[in-house]
């Protein structure tokens, strides 16, 4: 298992999801991973509120979007009642459309079926701090998509990067990880957090997915 940034204790994970195969499986799948602790499973919204009263959950992971299910009304009544408790999304829908709105309803990540046990540890370890976490494969269609919905504007900053930083925020465009952005221009996951820190302050963004719509919305990255 690859190495994560993480707290030193399991993060308590509570499940929701009304299909019985993917909520057991879920429960099973981070069984086996001693930095995950599955304290609850349920199949109801309406059980949620009691859940995290009793078992204190670090994160809620909801598994929605097959036929018939409302991500966006699940998601704004659970970000109503648990304001504070971040929420991560399993879906086999990954429509760029279906991304943004859930975003917007209050999801701090959004994972596809596909995605593996290590990229969910690390996206439950994500939001956990506070950030948004967004599968890889998502996010490319989903910049293009946000980045198109409002006119172009001056956008200023890009300037002001150093050509590192540049290949740094072409790296973020791309869906890359931090670990795996090291790995692409041969740096530390240290040294590319730097970056991500000056890239931040220089667009006057705070957070990777901010930054990396405004490329693409300023064309910076496109061929």
């Amino acid at each position: 298992m690859t190495n994560r940034l993480k707290k030193s204790e399991a993060y308590r994970v509570l499940i929701l999801c009304a299909q019985t195969l993917v909520r057991e499986g879920l429960r099973l799948l981070m069984a086996g991973d001693e930095d995950l602790d599955v304290v609850a499973v349920t199949a109801a919204v309406a059980e949620v509120v009691t859940a995290v009263s009793r078992h204190k959950p670090d994160v809620l992971i909801i598994a929605v979007g097959w036929e018939g299910e409302d991500c966006t009304a699940v998601l704004q009544q659970l970000k109503a009642a648990c304001p504070d408790l971040p929420l991560l999304v399993i879906s086999p829908d990954i429509r760029p459309e279906q991304v943004q709105a859930a975003l917007t309803a209050g999801a701090n990540g959004y994972l596809p079926l596909s995605a593996d046990l290590d990229e969910l540890a690390r996206s439950v370890f994500t939001v956990c701090r506070g950030e948004v976490s967004i599968h890889a494969a998502i996010l490319p269609i989903l910049y293009i998509h946000m980045a198109g919905q409002t006119p172009a504007e001056e956008t200023p900053g890009f300037d002001d990067l150093s050509p590192r930083q540049r290949e740094v925020l072409a790296c973020l465009v791309r869906g890359l990880s931090d670990r795996d952005i090291a790995q692409e221009l041969f740096i530390s996951v240290r040294t590319v957090q730097t970056h991500l820190t000056h890239i931040y302050n220089k667009l006057g963004v705070r957070s990777r997915t901010e930054a990396a719509v405004m490329a693409v919305h300023a064309g910076w990255f496109m061929e």
